[in-house]
């Protein structure tokens, strides 16, 4: 995802101890982990290189002046859509510092707490993208009835799992 962000790191044991948990964490069905601790002590490195091992598309944010709720919308659509209608293990890097207002972290709660932000998608871009999952919906789920409820409550699962 960041081709042109080569890292030259040291890791020390208890940078490989981090890297281990953090790999594990997001490793997971559901697996999220808010990295806390002194600035500039390598938890973006940490958290990308983690990514970059365990074969997830790493994504942050890009602050700009006119970043507002619309720019982080259309980003946070563009990574639903790939974890969920493609399947993809997605980490999201987001800091304090891409913090620019405070409707951003009810958006980041809400999305932890539930799997989705209120008012993120239109309906007709849900039914598009429950229609995009309905083969792997059909065959992961042969005996359940094929209607738009259950399909879109199989998008959000799979959200949520990558």
């Amino acid at each position: 995802a960041y081709p042109a962000k080569a890292m030259q790191l040291v890791l020390f044991d208890e940078a490989m101890q981090h890297l281990m948990k953090i790999n594990r964490t997001i490793q997971q069905k559901r697996g999220s982990a808010m990295l806390v601790g002194v600035g500039g002590s390598g938890k973006q490195s940490l958290a990308r290189l983690a990514a970059f091992t365990s074969a997830h598309y790493a994504f942050q944010i890009t602050i700009t002046k006119t970043y507002n709720d619309n720019a982080l919308f259309e980003d946070l659509k563009a990574l639903c859509i790939r974890a969920g209608v493609k399947g993809e293990s997605v980490t999201f890097i987001f800091t304090d510092a891409e913090i620019k207002s405070e409707g951003f972290l009810e958006y980041m709660n809400s999305l932890l707490a539930t799997g989705e932000v209120v008012g993120l998608f239109a309906k007709d871009e849900k039914d598009a993208m429950c229609g995009d999952v309905r083969n792997d919906f059909v065959k992961d789920n042969p005996n359940l009835e094929e209607n738009l409820l259950n399909m879109y409550n199989y998008l959000m699962d799979r959200l949520r799992d990558n």
